[in-house]
C-alpha cells in the first residue's frame, strides 16, 4: 500500500518537476556513458582513460561554476583549499576509494547491458549496511535485515538469468560487487573528509575529482590506455568530446537534483523515487536495445526492487546510507553554483 505522505509528497507540480528533471539526468548519465566506454572502443579498451576525462571535466566545470559565481557575485570567494589537505590520510583514502567507484563502474557498463546495471550495483546498500555497522556501530534491524537478504536473492536469480540469456561473466559481475564496495567505503571516509572541509561539499567534489585526475595518471601508463587514446582518432571526435563534456557536468548535477528532491520533500521519498526511477530505467533499456528477458529474469529484478524500497520505508535513511543514495559525486549545495531555492521549503535545509 502507497505510503499517503510519500505520495503527499511527490504530487505537487514543483516536486514533479524536480523529479524529472532528476530522473532525466540520471538515466541519460548512464546510457551517455555506456555509449562511451563501449561504443566504437572494441579494438582499443579506453574506459581508465575516459574516467581519467571525466574527471577532469568535473574540474573544469567546478572551476568554471565558481567562476560564474565570483562574476554574478563579486564578494564571493574563490575556492581556498591548502594543498596539505589533499594528502591527509581521510583525503587520500576517500579519492582512492572514489577512483575505485568510477573506474569499476565504467567497466562493469562496458562489460553489462545498461537493463542490468541496477542488478549489478544493488549490492552497494548492503555493504554500506555492513560497513556502517563495523565503522560506525549502527545497529541493524530486522527489517534491515529482510531488506538486504531480498536484494541477495534478487541478486543471484538474476545474474543466473542473465549468463543464460547474455554472455555475462563472473568477471562482469565482479567489477559491479568492487564498485559497490568502493561506493560503500567511499561514504564513510566522506563523511570524515566532510567534517575536515567544513560541510563545504563542492570542496569535497573539487578535491576527490582534482586527487583521482593526478592519481590515475600512473594507471594510464601502466595499461596503456593514455597512448592507445594519442593514437586513435577519439580525441578528435566531436561526439565523443562532447559526450565527455556531458558526463562530466552530468555526474555533478544529478547530485544537485537529489538534494532538491530531499529538500522539497523527504529522505524516503527520494529513496521510492531513485527506486521508480531505476526500474523505468530497466523498462527503456530493454526496449531500446530490444533485449527479451524471462519472466524469472524480471522476477529477480523486483526482488532487488521489493528489497530496496522495503528499505527505505522502514525508516529515514541514516546520513550514511543517504550520501550514496543521493550520488557517486558530494551534492552541489545551492549557493555554491548561485542557483536560486525551488521552493520556500529547501532555502534553509543543508545536505
Amino acid at each position: 500500500m502507497a505510503n499517503p505522505q510519500v505520495l503527499g509528497e511527490v504530487f505537487q507540480p514543483h516536486v514533479l518537476l524536480v523529479i524529472a528533471v532528476h530522473w532525466t539526468m540520471a538515466i541519460s548519465l548512464v546510457f551517455v556513458n555506456k555509449q562511451l566506454v563501449s561504443g566504437g572502443n572494441s579494438a582499443r579498451d579506453l574506459t581508465v582513460f575516459i574516467t581519467w576525462a571525466q574527471c577532469m571535466f568535473s574540474v573544469a566545470t567546478i572551476v568554471i561554476a565558481t567562476a560564474v559565481k565570483k562574476y554574478l557575485n563579486p564578494r564571493t570567494s574563490w575556492l581556498s583549499i591548502p594543498l596539505v589537505t589533499f594528502i591527509d590520510s581521510d583525503v587520500l583514502a576517500m579519492s582512492f576509494t572514489f577512483i575505485g567507484v568510477v573506474v569499476m563502474n565504467n567497466l562493469l557498463l562496458k562489460h553489462i547491458g545498461v537493463a542490468f546495471y541496477q542488478v549489478a550495483r544493488s549490492s552497494t546498500l548492503i555493504f554500506t549496511v555492513i560497513f556502517a555497522r563495523i565503522f560506525l556501530g549502527v545497529p541493524v534491524s530486522l527489517r534491515v535485515t529482510v531488506s538486504c537478504g531480498l536484494i541477495v536473492l534478487g541478486f543471484i536469480v538474476s545474474v543466473d538469468q542473465e549468463m543464460l540469456l547474455s554472455s555475462l561473466s563472473w568477471l562482469s559481475v565482479s567489477y559491479g560487487v568492487l564498485a559497490s564496495i568502493s561506493a560503500a567505503l567511499s561514504v564513510i571516509y566522506i563523511k570524515r573528509v566532510d567534517k575536515l572541509l567544513q560541510g563545504n561539499s563542492l570542496e569535497i567534489s573539487l578535491t576527490s575529482n582534482l586527487n583521482s585526475v593526478v592519481f590515475l595518471i600512473p594507471l594510464l601508463l601502466s595499461t596503456g590506455q593514455l597512448q592507445n587514446a594519442v593514437n586513435s582518432d577519439h580525441l578528435l571526435n566531436t561526439s565523443m568530446l562532447l559526450k565527455l563534456v556531458v558526463t562530466g557536468v552530468l555526474s555533478l548535477f544529478v547530485g544537485w537534483a537529489s538534494i532538491k528532491v530531499i529538500g522539497l520533500t523527504s529522505p524516503v521519498t527520494h529513496n521510492m523515487s531513485i527506486n521508480a526511477k531505476s526500474l523505468l530505467q530497466t523498462f527503456i533499456a530493454v526496449i531500446v536495445q530490444g533485449e527479451t528477458k524471462t519472466l524469472t529474469w524480471w522476477a529477480g529484478n523486483f526482488l532487488v526492487i521489493l528489497g530496496l524500497m522495503n528499505y527505505g520505508l522502514s525508516k529515514t535513511p541514516s546520513p550514511v546510507v543517504r550520501e550514496i543514495e543521493v550520488s557517486l559525486n558530494p551534492p552541489l549545495k545551492n549557493s555554491q553554483l548561485n542557483l536560486p531555492p525551488l521552493s520556500k521549503h529547501d532555502e534553509g535545509w543543508q545536505a
